[in-house]
């Protein structure tokens, strides 16, 4: 008993111990009113080396960050239609705890208004480098998103992003941040094709976005599905067949989309068809459990037994719980097929 309750107690002590080795910061982000800020959000970085995090405040506008070593770290709060706040260097303190009570400004109460004792609020009188804030803030919450795949929700956050840089470079001053500016647009423009061909109301307005990003990187395999994509929602046969070939042609021959032809073509009463692009697709991954199913049915459908069940057994093999197994199971019992040798 007397182990058990040492047991118990040790993790009390680790934690006391994690606690005197690290500090803690918190803190409150408001407007000047003295109100909570939706969707206000605090970044730490460290001084000397690459790490850094997010905070987001409570409905009340408080953050708390545990456990950070004792070192120097750069604080940026961030809300939109308001100024970044910049605060660097905070310093850690050890085995205590450092308060930051940030009140937020719009640029007109910046303008109005001293910098907050400590940090620094970037005002500009530049009207377009607002809009160059806000456009790269959109974009860098939305890659996350585009990198998972999560197309749909990356998507609007993209679009916004294009449209602030878009209207910042023609409003923007500063000719060298006009100059930065220029190439950054360009791989937005990429990504709201690529999100816009994915998971677009209208797939077909991607493709001028993706046409200019296939001009400057004919390899980008990305650019080329979208392509594949657009096609399709245009109903452009001749398209979606020269951009899947080119598809293939950089990432070698793909079984989904060999397969996924097959499925078409035996849909559309086209047996042979359909016969010829399964049997690539099995050459391509001779694994491909769906691809004898649908073979199974094509051979059923031409009275060719032994094919049938063939492939059926293979399938069965491949994918003895697939969706299709009940109904593959069932066919082999049939004497029809039982008897074939």
């Amino acid at each position: 008993m007397r182990r058990l309750a040492l047991a118990l107690m040790l993790p009390t002590i680790c934690l006391s111990i994690h606690a005197e080795q690290t500090g803690r910061i918190s803190g409150k982000v408001l407007n000047k009113e003295g109100k909570p800020i939706p969707g206000s959000k605090v970044n730490l970085k460290r001084v000397d080396r690459n790490w850094s995090k997010d905070l987001i405040p409570d409905k009340n506008g408080n953050f708390l960050q545990v456990g950070l070593e004792p070192k120097d770290f750069t604080m940026t709060v961030t809300a939109e239609g308001y100024v970044t706040y910049t605060e660097s260097p905070v310093k850690i303190p050890l085995a205590d705890v450092i308060v930051k009570n940030i009140t937020l400004l719009t640029p007109a109460e910046a303008r109005a208004q001293a910098p907050t004792a400590g940090g620094q609020q970037v005002i500009v009188d530049d009207p377009g480098a607002a809009l160059d804030n806000m456009g790269r803030e959109a974009f860098n919450t939305a890659i996350p998103l585009y990198n998972e795949g999560n197309y749909a929700e990356a998507l609007p956050l993209v679009d916004k992003a294009y449209k602030a840089l878009t209207e910042a470079k023609d409003k923007l001053k500063d000719e060298q941040a006009k100059t930065e500016l220029a190439p950054e647009l360009l791989k937005i423009e990429r990504v709201l094709g690529i999100c816009m061909a994915q998971a677009g109301a209208k797939k077909e307005e991607a493709e001028p976005y993706l046409l200019k990003a296939l001009e400057r990187n004919p390899k980008d395999e990305r650019v080329v599905i979208g392509l594949v994509e657009t096609s399709k929602a245009k109903a452009d046969k001749a398209a979606e067949l020269k951009y899947t070939a080119m598809l293939e042609a950089l990432q070698g021959p793909n079984p989904d989309v060999i397969y996924n032809k097959g499925v078409e073509a035996f849909n559309a009463g086209k047996t042979k068809e359909a016969k010829a692009h399964l049997a690539k697709a099995l050459e391509v991954d001779p694994k491909y459990a769906e691809a004898h199913y649908l073979l199974a049915m094509v051979e059923f459908g031409e009275n060719n037994l032994k094919g049938t069940k063939h492939n059926l057994q293979k399938y069965l093999e491949l994918a003895p719980a697939g969706k299709n197994s009940a109904t593959a199971k069932e066919m082999l019992k049939d004497p029809s097929l039982k008897n074939i040798k």
